[in-house]
């Protein structure tokens, strides 16, 4: 795989690559990094040339020092500057969660230079998120605490308190130490107050294939929302996983979901 810089309203995201065939660009969710987009979509290597990149903020990305800098057109447009530094001129685009909203909203403007449009775990739509005070606080906890700290706490509550696998545990810290603390703590301050759209009215006029994933029991990533776009897509199809923990112990079935929908527009 090769990394690349990408120059983004005066950042610089970090790209990676995967694969060759037609153009596919995928954006990580909060606390996310590419790393965790490239394993999900390993399926889709063999046809299609897969780019992820850590959005600003994250990862090996710059890092953020203001709110504005997280404005959501904003980091959808970065969406247009990667596409741009890969020489493609039209992809398949896509996200998770923060990616999901970015993608989404690149696509809606930007319909001209999208070919389908894929999203996991929707999060942000025309209605503040129930959890935004509860990710707001894991920010804060991140700077009172140190990451380590606030880390060891959230691996006893994902335990103790929401049941997960060590696996899944395991695959969130590796997630969070992979930033730099202020940023990320920064994003999980304001992204979560994201509310992207007025109505779905924009949604109705996407006329472009639409690829939905999503699960029940999360509050962050509320089915509800995923359904609800779903049925405004013209054309769109929504898989449903069987909990959020499915990502982690099996985050290929991701990227065969995607695969088996873009085999099927193919043929």
């Amino acid at each position: 795989m090769q990394k690349y810089i990408i120059s983004s309203d005066g950042l610089n995201l970090i790209a990676e690559e995967m694969g060759q065939g037609l153009p596919l660009v995928f954006a990580h969710g909060l606390i996310g990094t590419r790393h965790n987009t490239l394993e999900q979509l390993a399926p889709l290597a063999s046809h299609y040339r897969v780019v992820a990149f850590d959005q600003r903020g994250h990862g090996d990305s710059t890092p953020v020092t203001s709110s504005s800098q997280l404005d959501p057109m904003r980091m959808a447009e970065d969406f247009g500057a990667v596409m741009s530094g890969m020489n493609m001129q039209q992809a398949i685009v896509g996200g998770e969660s923060m990616g999901a909203a970015t993608a989404l909203l690149f696509a809606l403007h930007h319909p001209e230079q999208v070919d389908a449009l894929l999203l996991t775990a929707p999060a942000f739509g025309d209605r503040p998120n129930s959890e935004r005070e509860q990710i707001e606080q894991m920010g804060e906890a991140i700077i009172q605490m140190g990451m380590e700290a606030f880390l060891a706490q959230a691996a006893e509550h994902q335990r103790n308190k929401l049941g997960w696998p060590e696996e899944a545990i395991n695959a969130v810290a590796r997630n969070f130490r992979r930033h730099q603390p202020e940023s990320v703590a920064l994003a999980c301050r304001t992204v979560p107050s994201w509310v992207i759209l007025e109505d779905f009215a924009p949604l109705q006029a996407f006329d472009r294939p639409v690829c939905l994933i999503a699960w029940p029991g999360d509050n962050l990533h509320p089915l509800d929302l995923a359904q609800r776009m779903a049925s405004t897509f013209p054309h769109s199809k929504l898989a449903v996983l069987n909990s959020v923990t499915e990502i982690f112990s099996q985050p290929r079935h991701v990227g065969e979901i995607y695969l088996d929908f873009l085999s099927e527009l193919a043929r």
